[in-house]
């Protein structure tokens, strides 16, 4: 709901680290949202003077820095440290709005319920994965499905995902400790907080070149189930229960990706008949 019946704030936070270019494109998305309740942040990791003199010519940012951070998840502590907004919204370098309605079509949906603050509510839509340009489809599973989210096999995308200010709050930011996966351990958290919002539409365009996109599944499994042991949440109730099912998805899912990998190199194109004459 609004705030008194005003529109709540979006903060946008943008973290980058040499990647001129995905800057840009980031920033002219946030630009061309036309919800008129936005402040834009962006965290960058120290790039360079060509990086500093074109983010001190963006006037309309709310705030910005080019310095040396502690790595992506203290750069997106530092972005929310710096925002006032009541929905806080992680999109990364590279990352774009699907169009220039989406910041105001998240807005709208969470003005709907009137018995709770945007503040304390969260949510996520979908996104579409691009790589060098191409699209590779739509991605986000709907509707939220608590277990398989836990068991790391119905994952939300971290881009299309935005956080009331007082989950952001309630949950003492991302863990800096806990390596590539912090990001879907924040959301476990925040699922175990208050059940999501899911809104069904495209939100954001996603890149997917990142080192978190390409991970092997080995390490993919093993933090979810770090995850578990340091939350103390389990999705099947007892530890033991859990990790057992955990080794049955992680073989069932390496096992289709193996075949799938045997498939595309075996694969050959049969031989054309030859046309008789």
């Amino acid at each position: 709901m609004t705030e008194g019946n005003r529109l709540p704030v979006v903060s946008v936070i943008t973290i980058s680290y040499r990647d001129a270019p995905g800057l840009r494109a980031t920033i002219d998305s946030v630009r061309a949202q036309k919800y008129p309740h936005i402040e834009h942040i962006v965290i960058d990791g120290g790039s360079g003077d060509l990086v500093e003199r074109y983010l001190q010519s963006q006037g309309h940012l709310r705030y910005w820095q080019s310095e040396q951070d502690g790595g992506r998840y203290d750069a997106m502590n530092q972005g929310a440290g710096q925002s006032s907004g009541d929905i806080l919204w992680w999109l990364h370098s590279g990352d774009s709005f699907a169009d220039s309605g989406t910041v105001a079509t998240v807005a709208i949906e969470l003005s709907k319920n009137g018995t709770r603050s945007t503040a304390d509510r969260w949510g996520y839509g979908k996104v579409v994965r691009r790589l060098d340009g191409a699209s590779l489809g739509e991605w986000g599973y709907m509707p939220f499905d608590r277990v398989g989210f836990a068991l790391g096999i119905r994952p939300i995308p971290h881009q299309a995902a935005f956080i009331g200010r007082d989950v952001v709050t309630a949950l003492g930011g991302y863990d800096t400790t806990f390596g590539l996966a912090a990001d879907q351990l924040f959301m476990l958290r925040a699922a175990l907080f208050a059940e999501p919002d899911v809104v069904p539409v495209v939100l954001t365009d996603f890149d997917a070149s990142g080192v978190g996109s390409v991970r092997p599944q080995k390490e993919h499994f093993a933090d979810v189930r770090r995850s578990w042991d340091l939350i103390g949440y389990y999705p099947y109730g007892g530890r033991a229960r859990s990790r057992v099912m955990s080794a049955w998805v992680e073989w069932t899912a390496r096992t289709k990706a193996t075949i799938r990998h045997i498939s595309g190199l075996v694969r050959v194109e049969l031989p054309r008949r030859r046309s008789d004459r």
